[in-house]
């Protein structure tokens, strides 16, 4: 029942002037790359006109003018860190380097840390070159592992890292964390009392505290079931911790639940806070809450100040005594646990070991503050139904004769709206009017803001969406072409200057000339043309009434980008593009026959036809049937026999080598089938020779056996014999072919008395044997005389080798 009330009561006159995503395409203001995704990074560098980008796998940064690209630097995960995620049970998408944390310190010191596919890590970069890494550091405790855990940190001047995350790859273990300190602190592990399942929004730093803001789980509401509400939590910037079983942990955290109600008998409460926007100006901050998710979407923004902090967590506070009893307030004297003073002695900074026993018992007693803290009013600045807001910004824009707030409110779809407040009056309470609304996305793709910026000095909105970066401008005042529309839009940065609508001139909006009334919401009754929305995308449908068409693609827009009101013309020209349309095939008119294939025997005729009246388009069909016909030609002559040409019949094989080695000659042959009716003989030869075994010869020896001894010569005493042998050698194929090329020999002298044969032994040559027989030398050379004919037939023929008798007789 709370959500049926409370939209009655909450003072919102809306005008819906639109702001077209094509305009900004027009302007050239939207970066995009497909690495831009998830909780992307965004921090003005002002100094450097350059806007600094973090993404997956990515470093940017962008020029604020345009959103050029001054530099995009990679920053993967190795390897084995992604193997490592993936077979952890990760999947891919979630196994990359996502930035969570983007500072800029110290003027030109970048500090940034990645998920690193469950491994985070920091770097130290310089401003103006992201590619220059100066130092590497570990992320544990200060970037979540995983993509999609919520993160929140602050580096003070001093260079204290303060942050809020998840910090084990469980997400079992939310910390609120210091680092880079005298004392690195954090939250009690594992107690809901400190953090119960938060999911952080931001961080702030409030002179000598640094606040945090989330919402949990209510820890105070858990016996009357399951709530989330709002917190705002602080630490003191010169804790140094407790000792003992306090140590490394804060002795100064304290949290109060964030009021955003709808006040009356029964409160309507936003419980769950989305976004914050710190003004130091002011020293206020904004604050955007929503109904659950699975409640009546609404959103309110409420507004605290520093006063509003210092009421609740200067009270009493709520303390359960165990787990069986109620929350009740207690009232703490120790009023030391909540001083936050930078307690400094010549020596150093006194350590929480000084501190008294009492205090730190107190510390581990009391961390929830049993007042909650209050919105300025008592009530939410805005409230809005059907609709959450992801991420504020807020403008303090001077008027010709005041000065209003000017919130820009992301919406979870892809709006930004942008609303200024009117004060109350003494006859009228304060307004919100809804001044613009700017569509950020093309229509069909709602994507949700993920960071928003504003810059004053370049008049701009930086946000981004998945996919992309983009600079809203807070004015546009040259849509308004007449004076009339200009001053009835009561838009807070327009006016008229007698010519056009444009901001206050030279920055002075007290200038004589330039008409403005911003008293007032827009006047809705000042005639407003229409305005076509933007093309729907791209969509099928089928087509009935022609068979030949089946489906179209087909987009529409709708005239209500404004619609046309108060007698305002309507849109030119068409609401519907139709276009691909899915035609089917239809075949063109045969063509005439062509002449037959040739003019005499057996030959064709045929036509041919287009599958092009119309042709398939967009997947339509192909058309049905064959796109030649042929015919055969009748009454043709027979064509007379063509000549036959001769034709080589296949070669024979290779006859045999005529040698067996030194080279012999093999030959083949192949005959030529006989030509007719006039045809052609064969060209080309009729035998084909080739050398063959062309390896030389082996050497062959051969030995004769002796021969008979054979009588010689005759002398008084006796007579001579001899026997012959022959030795050859020769490189030839077979041992038959070897010639005689010398000859051995033996002789003896046998007796005319019986008395035997006498021969030289075992003697190697027949000189050596007959020279030891001195009597048979006699006998030789006596018949040699007589015989000397008989032994030139034989020594003539050099041949025979050595042959004893005629080297005796001097024939050799």
């Amino acid at each position: 029942m709370e959500s049926a009330w409370f939209f009655k009561h909450s003072v919102i006159i809306l005008v819906l002037w639109c702001f077209k995503i094509s305009e900004l395409l027009i302007e050239g203001n939207i970066f995009e790359h497909v690495n831009l995704v998830g909780y992307t990074q965004l921090v003005l560098d002002e100094d450097r006109n350059q806007i600094l980008v973090g993404g997956r796998d990515s470093l940017f940064r962008l020029s604020m003018d345009d959103l050029a690209v001054l530099e995009a630097t990679n920053w993967t995960s190795p390897p084995d860190h992604m193997l490592s995620c993936t077979s952890s049970g990760q999947s891919e998408d979630n196994c990359h380097n996502f930035v969570r944390v983007l500072l800029l310190h110290d003027y030109d010191k970048v500090f940034t840390c990645g998920t690193n596919s469950f491994s985070p890590t920091c770097t130290w970069r310089e401003a103006d070159d992201l590619s220059r890494i100066n130092e590497t550091k570990s992320g544990k405790a200060i970037c979540p592992y995983s993509p999609h855990h919520n993160t929140t940190a602050l580096m003070t001047d001093s260079g204290e890292l303060y942050t809020a995350t998840i910090i084990d790859k469980l997400a079992r273990d939310p910390s609120i964390n210091r680092h880079y300190s005298n004392a690195d602190l954090r939250t009690e592990q594992q107690n809901s009392k400190w953090l119960n399942e938060p999911n952080f929004v931001s961080t702030y730093e409030f002179g000598n505290f640094v606040y945090f803001f989330f919402r949990e789980n209510a820890v105070e509401y858990i016996n009357c079931g399951k709530k989330v509400y709002s917190r705002a939590a602080r630490v003191c910037k010169s804790d140094k911790g407790g000792s003992i079983l306090f140590e490394g942990k804060w002795t100064t955290f304290h949290k109060a639940r964030l009021n955003c109600s709808k006040p009356g008998k029964f409160p309507f409460y936003f419980d769950e806070i989305q976004s914050t926007f710190y003004s130091e100006d002011e020293q206020r901050v904004y604050a955007i809450f929503t109904t659950p998710p699975n409640s009546i979407a609404g959103s309110a923004v409420c507004v605290y100040s520093v006063e509003d902090f210092e009421n609740a967590f200067n009270g009493p506070f709520k303390h359960q005594k165990d787990s069986m009893s109620a929350w009740m307030r207690q009232q703490n004297g120790h009023s030391e646990t909540r001083k936050c003073v930078n307690e400094s002695t010549k020596g150093g900074v006194k350590r929480s070991s000084q501190k008294s026993a009492d205090h730190l018992v107190m510390a581990q007693k009391y961390q929830l503050m049993d007042q909650a803290v209050q919105p300025e009013g008592g009530e939410p600045f805005i409230i809005r139904e059907q609709i959450r807001w992801t991420h504020l910004v807020v403008d303090f824009v001077v008027t010709k004769h005041d000065g209003l707030n000017v919130f820009f409110l992301a919406t979870e779809d892809g709006y930004i709206q942008k609303m200024m407040r009117l004060p109350a009056t003494s006859s009228s309470p304060s307004i919100t009017c809804l001044v613009e609304d700017i569509k950020i996305v093309p229509n069909g793709k709602p994507r949700p803001v993920k960071a928003m910026k504003l810059s004053y000095t370049k008049g701009a909105v930086y946000l981004s969406t998945n996919g992309n970066i983009l600079k809203v401008p807070v004015q546009r005042c040259s849509r308004f072409k007449t004076s009339s529309a200009c001053v009835n839009a009561r838009d807070p940065y327009c006016g008229w200057d007698g010519w056009k609508c444009t901001p206050p001139p030279g920055g002075n909006p007290h200038a004589d000339r330039w008409e403005q009334d911003v008293s007032s919401c827009p006047n809705l009754d000042q005639p407003e043309d229409g305005a076509w929305s933007e093309w729907s995308t791209w969509s099928s449908f089928s087509v009935s009434g022609d068979p030949m068409v089946d489906k179209c693609q087909g987009r529409s827009r709708s005239c209500d980008n404004p619609k046309p009101t108060n007698g305002g013309r309507r849109c030119q020209g068409a609401g519907i593009e139709v276009a691909n349309c899915t035609i089917h095939g239809q075949w063109t008119d045969w063509s005439e026959w062509s002449a037959c294939s040739q003019t005499c025997g057996y030959s064709f005729r045929e036509r041919k036809r287009q599958c092009g009246n119309p042709p398939p388009k967009y997947g339509g069909r192909l058309c049905k049937g064959d796109d030649i016909e042929k015919q055969l030609c009748k009454g043709q002559p027979n064509c007379p026999l063509p000549p036959v040409n001769g034709r080589w019949a296949s070669w024979s094989g290779w006859s045999s080598c005529t040698k067996d080695c030194n080279g012999g000659i093999q030959t083949r042959r192949r005959g030529c089938n006989q030509p007719s009716r006039g045809g052609q003989n064969c060209n080309g030869n009729t035998k084909e020779w080739r050398m063959c075994n062309i390896q030389d010869c082996d050497e062959i020896s051969r030995i004769s056996p002796w021969t008979e001894w054979i009588q010689t010569n005759r002398t008084g005493g006796g007579y001579f014999e001899q026997r012959f042998r022959f030795t050859c050698r020769a490189t030839v194929p077979k041992r038959k072919m070897i010639k005689t090329s010398f000859a051995k020999s033996q002789a003896r002298f046998c007796h005319n008395n019986g008395h035997g044969c006498q021969t030289a032994g075992q003697l190697r040559n027949s000189i050596t044997s007959i020279d030891t027989f001195s009597s048979v030398d006699r006998v030789l050379r006596k018949f040699c005389r007589y015989k000397r004919k008989l032994f030139q037939k034989y020594c003539n023929c050099r041949t025979l080798g050595v042959f004893l008798v005629c080297q005796k007789c001097g024939y050799g």
